[in-house]
């Protein structure tokens, strides 16, 4: 059975039911009408494969984050100072010794923040002592406090 990809209309959903439902008719290994996470990778490894030209077995790789969050720490686990500190500064991607709106959305982001371009600019908003529109090692130490205070509030950011 193959299965064509939709077209796709601006006045119609993506995918008509009836497509929806071949698909997961082709999918459902154990046939609970569910697609169980293996199932959907499965399903949309082969479409991408298809549209693409790739190798079914190719799958890409994450990109690795230089920054390390200890292993014992969970998700809503509290992280100390000098932890915080650690993850700004290592977010420094251009190196230049000081944190931008960018670097500090990517920081908030893998610390865990929920709103981390929010939390990114109100951190930037609190700590920036000159103005600059930068976070330098000086205020550094001013948004590890805004960090921590709003990780005591809700869990972390």
């Amino acid at each position: 059975m193959s299965i064509n990809p939709p077209h796709v209309h601006h006045d119609q959903p993506y995918m008509s039911e009836a497509d929806a439902n071949n698909l997961i008719k082709k999918y459902d290994k154990n046939g609970d009408s569910i697609l169980t996470k293996d199932e959907l990778t499965a399903m949309i490894l082969e479409q991408a494969s298809q549209q693409q030209g790739h190798p079914k077995d190719v799958v890409c790789k994450p990109k690795k984050n230089p920054a390390k969050v200890p292993e014992d720490k969970g998700l809503h686990m509290r992280l100390s100072r000098s932890e915080i500190r650690d993850i700004f500064l290592e977010h420094d991607i251009d190196g230049d010794g000081y944190l931008n709106v960018s670097e500090l959305t990517k920081a908030f982001s893998f610390i865990g923040s929920m709103l981390p371009l929010y939390k990114a600019h109100y951190g930037l908003n609190y700590a920036d002592a000159d103005g600059d529109g930068r976070i330098s090692e000086e205020e550094l130490g001013k948004l590890v406090d805004y960090a921590e205070r709003v990780s005591r509030r809700k869990g972390f950011c």
